[in-house]
């Protein structure tokens, strides 16, 4: 048990069905709940609270007891002491000094364009949202514009301080969501550790992981930024990072959320610039996630613009194995993160009918794949 500002918090991990998530995933999407724990939470204590009125009186009535989901007012009251008056100065343009001389190299890759690549081999779903990916950017460049770590910042150290500041960060974006009416899909605060979490070092821990960098068991660095190649490593017995040139132009873009202090409804998170930035950045330099834009865009196309009907579509790229195939919930879980991230860069929309959703190509969608002067996959 890990306990947090006062707060006991396990982790406990159990089995569902695919009916069962999906049911949770309906019941986020209408019910008001912020996430997956907190309708879990909610919905142990009301079975507590029937089994204690059944033993106590024989019989239940539902009623008032019942507990329901916090409402916006009550969710902005832990938020008001610990929310941070302006935007945290590790991800401020204006901290940041001067750029280094040279970016780093570009990581190394298995693959090159226009390859076919497995659904496997796809960046990993769960890595979904591309706002941490600009904030962690951008941070690192502060950094690294210190004389004393232009030569790169050591990895514990920018994992370490940059998922500290993006607590700081997290708090300062659901102040701004508070000030408007979003729908799920406009959150900007998604991903984000905030200082009032129960999982508050697990969730640093994750961005710094996901978001940030570090080491896999065989030294390999891995997260979403060096998946897009906007960070690497110099070769230095202490790993340190450094940002590539794409990576410091990314980070040097204003960008309509950090730089404007207010987000409203609708308004999308990346400036054209920075989208024109990392779709062209995507296409010469990044095939896995090149690969799974035109996979994806293409399946819609074709007809398969619902998530059952996408899954099925993609399911085609998944890889053969004898020992442990790839589950269905892992194809979902890739397609939920490559939609999340279109979505992010405005090349893909969801349309919502209640809890159905309908995936929609935009313009910006239709011209990345008119970019790359091949025919439209057959899904």
């Amino acid at each position: 048990m890990a306990n947090v500002k006062g707060v006991g918090v396990v982790i406990v991990c159990i089995e569902i069905t695919l009916k069962t998530k999906d049911e949770l995933d309906r019941l986020l999407a209408v019910g008001g709940y912020r996430d997956y724990s907190e309708a879990v939470s909610i919905a142990v204590a009301n079975q507590v609270l029937l089994h204690r009125e059944k033993e106590s009186a024989g019989s239940v009535v539902l009623g008032q007891q019942m507990a329901a989901p916090p409402t916006e007012v009550e969710r902005q009251k832990p938020l008001v002491a610990n929310v941070v008056e302006g935007l945290p100065p590790a991800f401020s343009l204006s901290g940041i000094i001067k750029r280094t001389t040279n970016g780093a190299p570009l990581p190394n890759d298995s693959f090159v364009n226009g390859q076919e690549i497995p659904l496997d081999r796809w960046i990993f779903g769960q890595h979904n949202k591309l706002l941490p990916v600009k904030a962690s950017c951008r941070a690192l460049a502060r950094m690294l514009s210190l004389e004393s770590t232009s030569g790169g910042v050591p990895l514990s150290k920018a994992a370490a301080d940059i998922a500290s500041d993006a607590v700081k960060l997290g708090d300062y974006l659901r102040m701004l969501e508070s000030r408007s009416t979003l729908t799920r899909d406009e959150s900007i605060s998604v991903a984000f550790p905030y200082s009032d979490s129960p999982n508050g070092d697990k969730s640093r821990l994750r961005y710094a992981n996901q978001f940030v960098a570090s080491l896999t068991t065989h030294g390999k660095l891995s997260g979403l930024l060096v998946d897009l190649k906007l960070i690497n490593q110099d070769h230095s017995k202490n790993r340190r990072l450094l940002l590539t040139d794409q990576g410091w132009q990314f980070a040097l873009l204003s960008n309509p959320i950090l730089d404007s202090g207010s987000y409203a409804a609708r308004q999308e998170k990346f400036s054209g610039e920075e989208v024109e930035l990392l779709m062209e950045h995507i296409r010469l330099h990044v095939p896995t996630e090149d690969f799974a834009y035109r996979a994806v865009l293409n399946a819609i196309f074709s007809g398969a613009n619902t998530p059952d009907q996408l899954d099925e579509a993609l399911g085609r790229y998944v890889s053969e194995r004898q020992e442990k195939p790839f589950t269905k919930a892992f194809v979902t879980t890739q397609r939920a993160g490559v939609i999340s991230r279109m979505n992010d860069l405005g090349l893909v929309q969801r349309s919502r009918d209640g809890i159905k959703v309908t995936y929609v190509v935009s313009g910006r969608g239709s011209e990345f794949l008119s970019r790359m002067g091949t025919e439209r996959l057959t899904a």
